[in-house]
């Protein structure tokens, strides 16, 4: 019998490299979302020791015009604070398409992982069947051969 081909083969690659690339798509959303949230927590830090500075000096008695600029630097670090919350919600949501990707791309390949396994199955079983028969036929063979020549010494081979 011929050895095992599946038709299908260049499809199932395709959709193996479709996977593949869809994991590491999510993987790279994954690394993007930890920057963003080491971003975000930098800019909060950053802001939480500006109010720090700000209450300090507003306690110490200043300058108003130190004060401004205080406060001019407090916005500054809030607005920094809104895009990097803003830019952190956008890599949540790259995680979340990159997910459903990555779902996706991973059903398609096991629904032609199964329909592999099935014909491999339905080949293996037809080999054995075809096995099974020769290997009858054989048994056959030998059990009607005629008997061999008297002045042959030995028993007969399937005996």
């Amino acid at each position: 019998m011929k050895p095992f081909r599946f038709s299908l083969q260049p499809l199932r690659s395709i959709r193996e490299h479709k996977e593949q690339a869809a994991r590491a798509a999510y993987a790279d959303c994954l690394h993007a979302c930890e920057e963003a949230a080491a971003h975000m927590q930098a800019a909060s830090g950053e802001l939480t020791a500006a109010w720090t500075r700000l209450s300090g000096e507003l306690a110490a008695g200043t300058t108003g015009i130190a004060l401004l600029r205080a406060r001019a630097w407090c916005n500054v670090l809030e607005l920094r604070v809104k895009e990097r919350a803003a830019a952190l919600e956008q890599a949540r949501h790259a995680i979340d398409a990159a997910w459903h990707d990555l779902l996706l791309a991973t059903r398609e390949r096991e629904a032609i992982d199964r329909l592999h396994d099935k014909r491999l199955e339905t080949h293996n079983r037809l080999a054995a069947r075809e096995q099974q028969k020769s290997l009858d036929e054989m048994a056959l063979q030998l059990f009607h051969a005629p008997a061999p020549d008297a002045n042959v010494a030995g028993p007969r081979p399937w005996l």
